[in-house]
């Protein structure tokens, strides 16, 4: 390592000395380098992946069959509870835990408006729905898989359209996740 120059006597110290020779001032310890700062954060990454990885995988033995699951899943769209854009949208707004006790983990059917169609940054197609008024918030933000993206296409701002999906809480938005057209 490159020699430093003592903060107090200013003679030349050779690294990894911990003080000067000359005067006995403790050496700093140089700023931690980029590459090694990289290779952290990679580091954490790649154990994060790994780990989401196995814990998918280990999980696959246990609870219902892929099967069991999509019928039920299939039940639960087709029963799915119909909620007004707007009461949806002001339960949220006026208490989000009473607002979870209701409809966090329930299907729900819902009009509204359409504000915007977009992807996010991790491809996923979503619409954001609301009553019609300028600059709505919170909106309903449904979540759409790619085989609904021919009919995502189709809509423009400020179409009526109905949706089904599963509410899973608020995020600056309410987030409707599994979502699908209905009647489109």
């Amino acid at each position: 390592m490159a020699p430093v120059k003592c903060g107090k006597c200013g003679s030349e110290v050779t690294l990894p000395a911990t003080a000067c020779a000359q005067c006995g001032t403790p050496v700093p310890k140089p700023p931690m380098s980029t590459k090694k700062i990289l290779f952290i954060i990679f580091g954490v990454l790649a154990v994060y992946t790994v780990g989401s990885v196995l814990l998918r995988g280990s999980r696959g033995g246990r609870g219902p069959s892929a099967s069991a699951r999509t019928s039920a899943e299939d039940a639960a769209k087709k029963s799915a509870r119909w909620v007004e854009i707007s009461t949806l949208l002001s339960e949220y707004r006026d208490n989000e835990v009473r607002a979870d006790s209701s409809f966090k983990g329930t299907w729900v059917q819902t009009s509204g408006y359409v504000d915007d169609v977009k992807r996010d940054f991790l491809n996923s197609i979503y619409v954001t729905l609301g009553t019609g008024q300028a600059l709505e918030v919170p909106q309903v933000q449904c979540f759409f898989a790619d085989s609904e993206a021919k009919k995502a296409a189709t809509l423009t701002r400020g179409a009526r359209v109905t949706v089904r999906g599963r509410v899973d809480g608020l995020m600056m938005n309410v987030l409707v996740k599994r979502c699908e057209f209905v009647g489109l």
